[in-house]
């Protein structure tokens, strides 16, 4: 069962949700279709026979449907904003001409040497199926999909080997590998929600912003989601899974006095909406939340700070998020790729066998691991984009990468999938991307013991005090305005890369008696991954990050990043330079 499919397919509204006392529940039931399956079956033997010409015949075509139903619902200052139902059934056909060797994707000689970026290839065909059971006009529109899909499929292919004949290419892989055949269907997906009791909690929990003069915008999103996901392929993958999730993000943002603007956000993940924290717990997480952010308002700037840094609490899986997540998902570099021009993060492939971080940590990705504790995993699902049963994979172990998450795209090293190809939303190509990433620390040691350390390291390199931060500015679902400012400006002054946001809680650690004294105004100069080699320690308590990102294509695949506290020997920081917008002239009037 894949619970993030719900959560993929609903573009960029991302959001709230909470408990209220025994309403009554409505329940949606997604039909449990016969005729999409035989359609997609009957249509895709069908296609199989496709040729223009004395062109290139289908190889292998698979289709995949989300049939759907969500509620999105946002609320600002205790009044509903936007509370929609949607209601849909989108195909995506993924046709493929040549053979296995050489076809028509991973090629981006049209795109200007930026396929990396783009896919590196087509994205395949699309359309919109009826909403009603009706085998023919589901058919109709299958056949549509796949013609166009066909055609500029072998342009496509025409135009790789064109440039293929005209560049010397080195150890080129193949474009695509075999997989297992799986034929499983799950039962129908429902869902109990009743959207007026939402639309009511949401109100509350808005409502709790009025009372705070200091904040400027708020805002609590919502989206609770139930689908059924179907796979078919050319191999015989006959596939329907279930799936659902709720997501709650519940932001704010005020400015200090200076002007600087101080956001955060609060989120909560289950794959029902009863699997949610109780009204109580969120609304008190509200208040936490103001409280937080006025304190760093009021606190002082810090000019720069080089030495060592703890990253507790979400801090580290943020760190690793940066840093590791897309080195360890292998992506091969299309065809037309020109590399000079590419600022991404690059692959960890090429150092495999060579050691990235301390000998005592571990890093695996298992999507199959539905919760943490008491923290439900976002990445989880039990099939990825491509049919195929997702797999543990041991990433790094005692320090050193020894695998790599695995599409049915080959590398130039690596061949065979492990069931780590996820879709971007509306879209029907997927792309080689981690679900669930536990780091672990063999050795690791209790919170109390790693600050002790940070004091000590501190105190040999003659520093007043070590730093200590909770967390960073992350540009995902659900963040502020200033947030993705805050990531446009790191990317222009580091040429193309995001690179590790800004601390949002950072605190001096004096070492004269442990006190934390909250700071703001930071930036960190170049983290990169070397910098992982030279974490002194680390801690035995996980933090659980659930997190959505952005990508050219809009939100990228739900993941979660499992990471216990770190202690890095060294890190550089410095004052945000940056002018501010002075305060409103006149106060909210919510206020008064």
């Amino acid at each position: 069962m894949n619970t993030t499919h719900g959560l993929r397919y609903t573009g960029l509204i991302l959001a709230l949700v909470a408990l209220v006392a025994a309403p009554a529940l409505a329940k949606d039931v997604l039909p449990d279709s016969k005729e999409i399956m035989r359609a997609l079956s009957d249509e895709i033997t069908r296609s199989m026979s496709l040729q223009m010409e004395d062109l290139d015949k289908p190889y292998f075509i698979q289709y995949t449907v989300d049939d759907d139903i969500s509620y999105q619902i946002t609320s600002e200052f205790g009044d509903i904003t936007s509370s929609d139902r949607r209601r849909s059934r989108d195909f995506y056909s993924q046709v493929r001409v040549g053979n296995y060797e050489l076809d028509n994707t991973n090629f981006s000689g049209d795109s200007g040497g930026f396929g990396r970026f783009f896919g590196g290839g087509r994205s395949g065909g699309r359309a919109s199926l009826p909403l009603d059971d009706d085998y023919a006009p589901i058919r109709q529109a299958i056949w549509w999909a796949t013609d166009q899909d066909y055609k500029g499929a072998v342009e496509t292919l025409t135009k790789k080997r064109a440039y293929m004949e005209d560049k010397n290419i080195e150890d080129r892989p193949s474009d695509f590998s075999k997989a297992s055949i799986v034929e499983l269907i799950e039962p129908t997906a429902e869902m109990d929600f009743d959207k007026s009791a939402w639309e009511a909690n949401l109100k509350k929990i808005t409502a709790r912003f009025n009372k705070y003069e200091r904040i400027q915008s708020s805002k609590a999103q919502l989206i609770a989601s139930v689908g059924n996901a179907y796979i078919v392929n050319t191999e015989g993958t006959r596939l329907r899974t279930k799936d659902g999730g709720t997501l709650l993000i519940i932001t704010a943002e005020l400015q200090a006095d200076d002007g600087m603007r101080i956001s955060d956000s609060v989120s909560y993940y289950g794959p029902t909406p009863q699997d949610l924290p109780s009204m109580d717990k969120i609304i008190a997480d509200t208040d936490d939340l103001v409280k937080s952010l006025t304190k760093v308002a009021d606190a002082p700037i810090l000019d720069r700070y080089t030495g060592p840094v703890m990253f507790d609490g979400i801090a580290s899986a943020q760190l690793f998020r940066t840093l590791m997540a897309e080195g360890v998902a292998a992506r091969v570099d299309p065809v037309g790729t020109q590399r000079r021009q590419l600022t991404g993060a690059g692959t960890l492939e090429k150092k495999i066998d060579q050691r990235v971080l301390p000998k005592s940590f571990q890093v695996f990705d298992d999507p199959t691991v539905r919760r943490v504790g008491e923290k439900h995993l976002l990445g989880h699902y039990g099939h990825d984009d491509e049919g195929v049963q997702a797999e543990r994979v041991d990433l790094i172990v005692d320090g050193t990468v020894k695998g790599m998450a695995m599409s049915r795209v080959p590398t130039k090293k690596l061949s065979g999938t492990n069931g780590h190809a996820r879709r971007t939303p509306n879209s029907g190509s997927a792309e080689t991307a981690i679900g669930c990433m536990f780091i672990e620390d063999k050795e690791g040691v209790s919170e109390a013991e790693l600050k002790a350390q940070l004091i000590e390291t501190a105190k040999d390199e003659g520093l007043e005090y070590g730093l200590l931060v909770r967390s960073v500015r992350a540009a995902g679902i659900g963040s502020s305005e200033s947030d993705m400012m805050a990531m446009f400006m790191r990317m222009q002054r580091s040429g193309g890369q995001q690179g590790l946001g800004d601390p949002i809680y950072a605190y001096k650690v004096h070492v004269d008696d442990g006190r934390e004294e909250l700071v703001r105004g930071l930036e960190f100069g170049a983290v990169k991954l070397r910098d992982l080699k030279r974490i002194i320690a680390g801690g035995n308590t996980p933090t659980v990050y659930n997190y959505i990102g952005f990508g050219f294509a809009g939100a990228t695949p739900a993941t979660s990043i499992i990471a216990p506290q770190i202690l890095v020997e060294e890190l550089e920081l410095s004052k945000i330079e940056q002018e501010h917008d002075k305060l409103p002239i006149l106060g909210t009037p919510l206020g008064r």
